[in-house]
């Protein structure tokens, strides 16, 4: 399952990376602990409530795609939303939450 993130207006603000070990804390909210598997560049892995989340970036926004567990699409919209309000604030209100990804034949 993947997610993009998206203003409108195709504004992603400066993201302030983590310590080493830690880079992604800037897509991940902070009530939310987490183990971080892969960081480069930008872009990682990280283990949250026992799902594997990748965050990424897009030409578009953030990209964010579960690659490993279940969760159900309402557990899936609050953390989508948590991160959000994460990056871009409470109040922010031109940013969008897409399904993304091309549909099977």
């Amino acid at each position: 399952m993947k997610f993009e993130l998206v203003d409108r207006q195709g504004y992603i603000p400066d993201l302030n990376y983590g310590a080493s070990g830690q880079e992604l804390s800037c897509f991940i909210p902070s009530d939310y602990s987490f183990q971080q598997v892969s960081y480069n560049n930008g872009e990682g892995e990280a283990i949250i409530d026992k799902h594997t989340w990748h965050f990424f970036f897009t030409q578009e926004g953030i990209g964010i795609k579960l690659m490993d567990g279940i969760v159900t699409l309402k557990e899936a919209e609050h953390f989508l939303h948590a991160v959000k309000s994460h990056i871009w604030g409470e109040t922010h209100q031109q940013v969008q939450i897409f399904m993304a990804g091309a549909i099977p034949k």
